[in-house]
């Protein structure tokens, strides 16, 4: 359950209370990652804060137990029933209840052109669906520039994100080694581990047949429990199971608050506040966007430029599975424990050449005395096109009566292409490993189940090619800032999880001081 602050925010945030009191000094959309950090650094700044989250409030995996354990398998085709597409993430069995309904809340897409959208409404995102891997990894100094020209590069470098993305991994208690990895920049760790016997003696085969693999251990903390600090501060006030639905604007393009559906009084509310932070989540805060029209933004609020919607991505991702050797160690210590491999697409050379690639994130346990079991990811940039983009649905609308996303996403050639190489990838490290696959990716995974979707509202340096300006705010709506992973121009090929937190800090020091001073760590 929610931890004691945090339940008393959210008893004393009743309807009541939010008629006699709608106005604060910012609102928050969306309490995953993004919202839950943006909601604790404006609460410990001494702002008062509203969090409007769409999903419950429940504990993760607490998956309600209605039937006995012998009829479950057929509670979970019942619900396979009303979550179709909730149901192919792969994690899905673990805790149901953490995905939307399908039937309440669909989107469209084409029927040949399949996007596989996994949403979680619930305190905490998907960062809390049990089975998330809990990577995190800074992006390099080439995933911002883009220097092959394929697509826009970031307003900002990574010299300048480099100070939040240290102030967020002290404050998750990274867990990791320095590895001194030129493409891949070390992080600011609160654990330092060191490598298992197994994970070394693989360590080592990759490096020895590999010369530009430079195989590390995996970055990974639990959940960051954001929104019990800041409910600590006693000026969080937090609404679940609220829909908002649209962003006001002024006159002025000063964004005045928003307003929202409240799912258990079934009612319309309006919350006025000088400063929104948008993090619903990529694709529904670029829905909310292009649902908050006016006089000023006839088509949607950020899109004079014509890039609002566009430039989606999704990572490449294929899978592999199979048994090998038993371990020189029993089990593993932690199920986020992996071997990343950055830039494998770069193994045989010395040194990765600018331009989008791949990594690997490799597992292997002892599951059985006589084998061990073994699992490798690949995740592999995908290029920001036009043509993958998202729209309002001109006819569907959801349980809430909001028109919906019509999504159209596909891979192209060089994703194709990147995919043979990935699976070829995968095949050599089994091989190495000694592993005799049982399951292995033919061909990509349709776009969307990777989980990392990214872009539709991207910054820029000028607003005629972007939604947001460098610091994420909206150039047509000062006040409102986007730090999710719509704000993305590109998404390299690490998690993006947290460059979303280091750009959330980054926007919450802009609203708060602009460059006056830093955060206390």
């Amino acid at each position: 359950m929610p931890g004691p602050a945090l339940a008393a925010a959210l008893r004393a945030t009743t309807p009541e209370s939010l008629r006699t009191a709608n106005t604060y000094d910012a609102l928050v959309i969306g309490a995953g990652a993004a919202g839950g950090l943006a909601a604790l650094l404006l609460a410990e700044a001494g702002l008062r804060v509203l969090v409007l989250e769409a999903g419950r409030a429940r504990s993760p995996g607490s998956r309600s137990r209605v039937v006995s354990p012998l009829l479950e398998p057929l509670a979970l085709e019942i619900l396979r029933r009303r979550q179709p597409i909730q149901s192919r993430c792969q994690v899905w069995e673990l805790d149901p209840e953490a995905f939307v309904d399908d039937f309440d809340c669909p989107y469209t897409t084409p029927p040949d052109r399949p996007f596989i959208w996994v949403r979680a409404r619930q305190l905490g995102g998907r960062m809390t669906v049990p089975g998330h891997g809990q990577q995190y990894y800074r992006f390099g100094p080439d995933d911002f520039i883009c220097p092959d020209g394929l697509s826009q590069s970031w307003p900002l470098r990574a010299a300048e994100l480099d100070p939040w993305y240290a102030f967020v991994e002290r404050r998750i208690g990274l867990a990791g080694m320095r590895d001194n990895v030129p493409w891949l920049p070390d992080s600011e760790l609160s654990y330092e581990l060191s490598p298992t016997p197994a994970e070394a003696a693989l360590q080592s085969a990759i490096a020895g047949r590999w010369a530009g693999a430079r195989p590390v251990l995996g970055r990974f903390a639990p959940p960051f429990d954001a929104l019990e600090a800041a409910a600590t501060t006693g000026r969080l006030l937090i609404r679940t199971g609220a829909i908002v639905r649209e962003i006001e604007v002024d006159r002025s393009g000063h964004v005045q608050g928003v307003v929202w559906i409240d799912q258990q009084t079934r009612r319309e509310e309006r919350a006025h506040a000088p400063l929104v932070f948008l993090c619903a989540s990529s694709l529904e805060s670029t829905r909310l966007l292009l649902l908050s029209r006016s006089s000023r933004s006839p088509e949607g609020l950020g899109a004079e430029s014509g890039t609002l919607g566009r430039y989606l991505v999704d990572h490449v991702r294929v899978q592999a599975h199979g048994k090998g050797p038993p371990l020189s160690h029993a089990g593993r210590s932690s199920q986020a424990r992996c071997l990343y491999l950055p830039r494998f697409d770069a193994r045989d050379l010395p040194a990765p050449q600018p331009g989008r690639g791949f990594g690997v994130q490799a597992y292997q346990w002892q599951a059985h005395e006589e084998y061990s079991q073994f699992g490798a990811v690949s995740f592999a940039e995908m290029l920001p096109r036009p043509e993958n983009c998202v729209r309002l649905d001109g006819e569907r609308r959801d349980v809430w009566g909001i028109p919906v996303l019509h999504i159209e996403c596909s891979h192209g050639d060089e994703e194709l292409a990147r995919a043979r190489d990935q699976i070829a990838a995968l095949r050599e490290l089994a091989a190495l490993a000694g592993v005799t696959l049982s399951d292995i990716s033919k061909a990509p995974e349709p776009p969307g189940l990777a989980s990392h979707e990214t872009g539709t509202a991207r910054m820029g340096s000028k607003p005629e090619n972007s939604v947001l300006d460098p610091h994420n705010q909206c150039w047509e709506a000062q006040g409102l800032y986007l730090t999710d992973g719509a704000s993305f121009p590109s998404q390299g090929s690490q998690n993006p999880t947290l460059t979303i937190l280091a750009l959330t800090a980054r926007a919450c020091h802009h609203a708060l001081y602009g460059k006056s001073h830093a955060f206390d760590a």
